[in-house]
């Protein structure tokens, strides 16, 4: 019925000591490992007052990678790889992708090291895909751009579910894909 989103300067405490059904938050307090919600930070927040379990999802932007984030490598800068595109003059320190590169992919699943693996691992309940909408700034050079979103949210969404059934799979925006059968 409620919900909150907060995605800087997270206090798990104030998260727990809330009355909200659902917290759309951080995995980490700045985007780093060192600084990542742990497993009993996950199960603190996931108790409400009364008991009762809230659900706790982590953003996650899957079309623009950030420069804040623990897999970031300072050399990207002079030295792009393939799958890295112009920043996003709204959003400094964020770039767009090409999010259909297996490169890219691999940062966001298949291994230990990456994002959603790291969701998994401390616990969170589900994940809130952002700039979903990444396939508009692609499609006029590439046809294919809002089928390569579907596959890649479908490819997420199988692989978390397949490691732990039952975990959520938000996107956020992108509402022009769901002409799409699939």
């Amino acid at each position: 019925r409620n919900w909150v989103y907060w995605l800087t300067n997270i206090e798990p405490e104030a998260i727990a000591a809330s009355g909200y059904d659902l917290a759309v938050i951080d995995y980490a307090n700045d985007g780093e490992d060192e600084n990542a919600f742990t497993p009993k930070d996950l199960m603190t927040m996931q108790k409400k007052p009364d008991g009762s379990r809230r659900l706790v999802i982590s953003y996650m932007s899957i079309g623009e990678a950030e420069e804040y984030r623990y897999y970031w490598k300072k050399e990207w800068k002079k030295n792009r790889p393939a799958w890295l595109d112009q920043e996003n003059p709204q959003w400094k320190g964020n770039y767009k992708v090409r999010y259909w590169d297996a490169d890219w992919q691999r940062f966001i699943l298949g291994t230990p090291e990456s994002y959603l693996d790291k969701i998994l691992a401390a616990g969170f309940d589900g994940v809130y895909l952002d700039i979903i909408d990444a396939f508009e700034y692609y499609e006029k050079a590439r046809p294919a751009a809002a089928q390569d979103m579907i596959q890649f949210v479908a490819r997420i969404s199988e692989y978390a579910r397949k490691k732990r059934p039952g975990f959520l799979v938000f996107p956020q925006n992108g509402e022009r894909l769901l002409a799409y059968p699939e």
